[in-house]
């Protein structure tokens, strides 16, 4: 049995820095990730998702980019070029190991598909306002992955990530590794 990232197309991307990567080889493989899904005018929770990703990004502090790396891709690449995607993303402070990813359309759509979030009924799909808000939450390493909302306490997604890489660390109460 294969693990669930060999499904995942191998795309091309772009960073917010405007740098080519390829999905799994670059950016998947050997690693653990948080995955989300946004797009820069987004009314709805793409904001409060990223922001809450930020609070998750600054309990794990230092270890990012080291141990995880956080991928957030957007829904809406004809917009949502490189330089888009690094304003958006400085909104939310400046994070090393967090990617805001662009790319063609369809190969995004692809890639979403292949992670499974998607509405199973085609129309309400086909809206991306009403896209999941969901992280994914994945260690290529051991084979973990798990999906959780993604405005669900940061603490708890950050503890989630910990228990997927089957790190002995904790965090206490106010969410300090």
């Amino acid at each position: 049995m294969g693990k669930p990232s060999d499904a995942f197309p191998n795309i091309l991307l772009q960073t917010q820095d405007g740098k080519s990567v390829r999905f799994y080889d670059d950016l998947v493989k050997d690693k653990t990730v948080l995955v989300n899904f946004i797009y820069t005018s987004c009314q709805q929770s793409c904001s409060p998702t990223t922001a809450n990703l930020a609070r998750v990004h600054k309990i794990l502090g230092s270890r990012i980019g080291r141990d995880f790396i956080f991928l957030s891709i957007s829904l809406d690449p004809a917009v949502d070029r490189p330089k888009i995607l690094k304003e958006y993303a400085g909104r939310f402070g400046q994070f090393s190991g967090w990617h805001f990813l662009t790319g063609d359309e369809s190969e995004i759509e692809q890639l979403r598909r292949a992670m499974g979030l998607y509405d199973p009924d085609p129309a309400r799909d086909a809206d991306k306002t009403q896209h999941a808000g969901i992280v994914i939450v994945g260690d290529d390493r051991t084979n973990r992955w798990v999906s959780l909302p993604a405005l669900m306490d940061h603490r708890q997604i950050a503890q989630t990530v910990l228990r997927i890489t089957r790190s002995r660390q904790t965090l206490d109460v106010k969410g300090n590794t």
